[in-house]
């Protein structure tokens, strides 16, 4: 499958080499996308580390919970913040920022040797990576063609942040012999490493060429739609130079779409991380032991990853509604299958585990990236899309503090609650026919926003 956007004849514009452009059309939404994988390891890998941290620093189930929320809790506030200014100043700048802060903090969490340093060191780690996914997010959705925008948009970053989750877990397994207690050092440490490597490259990334032509800077815009070998869309209809208000995200109409969208998303995450963050530890109360719970963890990040790709291959040909109600309501029924029929065999266990890593990341967990960044209007896409993702990353946060006392009390029936989440989902992509944005140009997507 190709994930870069799609090319035309026009050759690069004046100055630009054609070692540049070439480099640009095939590099830039993979450097963009690459912040996921970073994402996806340095989140999940604490579900990785408390295995670890547990016995090293003899944690209660509350310390359990909390170190596991508190890079999200982080992340929602550098989503906001940071998604704001995106809009204000350009995706570039925020997204080559972040990652000098990433690595810093990623070195940090490694040397520390008291929880409330770890608590510190995770919560800005939660900032960095706040910091990159609205910018990263925008930028993506705004070089996308229309036909080719799930993929881009959606397909892509997951397919990196599940990498990112699968080799935290392949490290984890490879250290646990080698390190012994000290194996969560070097699982936060490492972070670092290809942190760093996106830093360097993406320094000869272009601007967003959507965000510059909102800004009136057309001629700009223009160039860079030619560097990456994309169609230039129609100018949007709204005038680029009208004063970017954030009351627009609430207006009629609008404000709905900004709940909708929110609320999807974090019913997703609330629900998704059985089969994510949380996967570990629900394994680990299955009776199945730490050294077990890590390969059951492992098969369903692979199972995403399977599934995202299939996905990929259908969700710009499909109405993007009737596959995310589906596949919500097929995630519920698996997680209805670890809670009552899991606990009597290990293989129906694992069966209905990677049943709902499947459907989760087939459906739902791709969906609720693309429509989150197809809602909002360039102007305002980086705000709206913090405000989505931040209500996530809090419910992941809650969803994360709850888990370690809900097993410890229900055991396995508490996936039932988690569960549920995907009904609700199931029932706000069925009131809100505006998610049917399969093959619709962005600008047509978010023109009666306002």
């Amino acid at each position: 499958m190709t994930t870069t956007p799609s090319r035309t004849s026009t050759p690069p514009p004046a100055g630009i080499s054609p070692g540049r452009a070439r480099f640009a059309k095939r590099w830039t939404p993979r450097l963009v996308a690459f912040g996921e994988f970073i994402d996806g390891y340095d989140l999940l890998v604490m579900g990785s580390a408390l295995l670890f941290l547990k016995p090293a620093f003899d944690l209660t189930a509350s310390q359990v919970g909390w170190l596991g929320a508190i890079a999200f809790i982080g992340a929602a506030v550098g989503l906001v913040v940071f998604g704001d200014l995106s809009d204000r100043f350009g995706r570039k700048v925020i997204f080559v920022i972040n990652l000098v802060f990433f690595v810093v903090a990623s070195l940090a969490a490694a040397f520390v040797t008291e929880v409330w340093q770890l608590m510190l060191a995770r919560f800005f780690i939660g900032v960095a990576v706040g910091m990159d996914i609205p910018t990263s997010h925008a930028f993506l959705t705004e070089i996308a063609p229309k036909a080719r925008r799930g993929r881009i948009a959606g397909s892509l970053p997951n397919m990196m942040w599940l990498s990112g989750a699968i080799t935290s877990v392949l490290i984890a397994l490879a250290l646990r012999d080698v390190a012994g207690e000290n194996t969560w050092r070097w699982l936060f440490g490492l972070a670092a490493i290809p942190a760093f490597g996106v830093l360097i490259a993406r320094q000869f990334l272009p601007e967003s060429p959507r965000w510059l032509r909102a800004q009136g800077r057309h001629e700009e815009a223009r160039q860079v739609f030619a560097l990456l070998g994309v169609e230039e869309p129609p100018a949007p209809a709204r005038p680029v130079e009208k004063k970017r208000e954030l009351r627009e995200l609430f207006g009629k109409g609008a404000g709905w779409r900004l709940a909708a969208v929110t609320g999807f998303f974090a019913l997703q995450a609330f629900g998704g991380a059985v089969a994510t963050v949380a996967g570990p530890l629900v394994m680990e109360a299955s009776g199945i032991g730490a050294k077990n719970s890590l390969w059951f963890s492992l098969a369903g990040f692979v199972a995403g990853l399977v599934a995202v790709v299939a996905g990929a291959q259908v969700i710009d040909r499909v109405n993007r509604r009737t596959l995310g109600i589906w596949a919500c309501l097929g995630v519920f029924v698996a997680g209805l299958g670890i809670a009552f029929l899991g606990p009597k065999a290990s293989g129906l266990l694992l069966t209905f585990y990677v049943l709902y890593s499947l459907l989760t990341w087939f459906g739902p967990g791709v969906l609720s990236w693309v429509w989150s960044s197809e809602a909002f209007p360039t102007p305002l896409r980086g705000i709206g899309t913090g405000i989505a993702q931040a209500a996530t990353r809090l419910m992941i946060a809650l969803n994360v503090v709850l888990v370690p006392n809900l097993l410890e009390k229900f055991g396995l029936r508490t996936v039932a609650i988690y569960a549920c989440a995907y009904v609700l989902a199931a029932i706000i992509i069925a009131v809100s026919p505006f998610l049917a944005t399969t093959g619709k140009e962005l600008e047509e997507v978010t023109m009666h926003q306002a």
